[in-house]
């Protein structure tokens, strides 16, 4: 399974991963919000039209997939959950069951979300859940052993989105490499457009990715491909 994009729904698919055999998880599953952009009729990008398992009543369906990272992740290491503000309630007492929830980490983004315009502040930030099985130090990263629980990263601008929901490259390779080293797995149930999976190559880790969505598991193999014509990843 290791260095693929698997496309099929994650619960089914993490059943043929062995227990205690992944390193780290790192994910951006729906947050359970029932997204729609205010901008899908000018974008191409097929998520702004929704996306699957985003219904407002998924929190059992996430209950699962935090079930069975429990399961397929080894004993200290760690995980990290991406989530909005108003879901930290619902989703974080389920972690919980299974996991120590250490942070919640707040992501600052170089720009803010559309949302209501006029009845609201704009949002600049989401939130990943940092959670542990067991207990695993933190490593250090650019000669760096502690970082802030506020980490800034200019989001991706809109002209380069493959997917509404991706997360910058450089936040996600420097959450792997704090919390995993070369040649450990990482698993992403929820791979979307295939940023972990570039990550991990820009950091000789093993990836394994699923996707329901086929049109997403196509561009993040095509972008795959690409970062290993770069760098001269393994194969």
């Amino acid at each position: 399974m290791l260095n693929k994009i698997h496309h099929g729904d994650c619960l089914e698919l993490m059943k043929d991963i062995p227990d205690n055999s992944v390193d780290l998880i790192l994910t951006d599953p729906p947050y359970g919000i029932d997204f729609h952009s205010n901008h899908r009729k000018k974008s191409h990008l097929k998520s702004v039209g929704g996306i699957l398992n985003d219904n407002k009543d998924n929190i059992g369906f996430l209950h699962e997939v935090i079930k069975e990272s429990f399961r397929v992740l080894k004993d200290d290491s760690h995980f990290y959950w991406f989530t909005r503000w108003d879901k930290v309630q619902e989703q974080q007492p389920i972690l919980e069951r299974y996991f120590k929830v250490k942070n919640n980490i707040v992501w600052m983004k170089n720009n803010w979300s559309m949302g209501d315009l006029k009845g609201a502040y704009a949002g600049q930030y989401e939130n990943i859940l940092f959670c542990q099985k067991g207990r695993k130090a933190l490593n250090e990263v650019e000669g760096k052993k502690r970082h802030s629980d506020i980490l800034m990263f200019d989001r991706v601008s809109s002209s380069k989105l493959k997917h509404s929901h991706e997360k910058p490259i450089k936040l996600i390779e420097f959450l792997v490499n704090k919390s995993s080293i070369e040649n450990q797995i990482v698993l992403d149930p929820f791979m979307g457009s295939g940023t972990t999976a570039i990550a991990c190559i820009n950091a000789s880790r093993f990836f394994i990715g699923i996707e329901q969505e086929k049109e997403y598991v196509d561009i993040a193999n095509k972008r795959i491909e690409q970062a290993r014509s770069e760098t001269n990843e393994y194969q």
